[in-house]
């Protein structure tokens, strides 16, 4: 593997780990604001069958809060993540249908994902929903030019 491969690999992992720490550290505001529970702390919810308190709110949930309120952090480990899976893809993958189809699963994946949260009332999860919009319809914009451009060098 080449530098040109490895430097941006290692710093999509280094800005995932910064992103995800910062995600989860703003998202823990969500202790103190106990009027979100009922909205925000989806997983405690689930695993506690309805009972959220302060001292048992899932970690899971600060994402879920920073996602609603704080998007930015989110919004790169969503980006760095994203391209570190593309890049696994590009390098596992032969080039052509197959790599075509895992970049257009990846972009329908990113589409669901922005489809399950159109309803949200926050800003942040619209800024959100649409970032994953944008990603995935370029992931799909990328697998058809690959795939017409293969087509017409044929």
């Amino acid at each position: 593997m080449s530098y040109k491969r490895t430097i941006p690999f290692g710093l999509a992992i280094m800005f995932f780990c910064i992103a995800t720490f910062a995600s989860w550290y703003e998202g823990s505001e969500l202790v103190d604001n106990s009027f979100e529970w009922k909205h925000t702390a989806v997983f405690t919810s689930w695993i506690h069958d309805g009972e959220v308190e302060r001292g048992n709110i899932s970690q899971l949930d600060y994402f879920v809060y920073s996602i609603k309120f704080k998007p930015i952090f989110p919004i790169i480990m969503l980006v760095s993540f994203i391209y570190m899976v593309f890049a696994i893809g590009q390098n596992l993958l032969k080039p052509g249908i197959k790599q075509n189809l895992f970049v257009s699963i990846l972009g329908v994946i990113l589409l669901v994902g922005a489809a399950l949260l159109s309803g949200s009332p926050t800003s942040g999860a619209k800024v959100f929903m649409m970032s994953q919009l944008l990603v995935g319809i370029l992931l799909i914009g990328l697998a058809v030019f690959h795939q017409f451009r293969k087509v017409q060098l044929d």
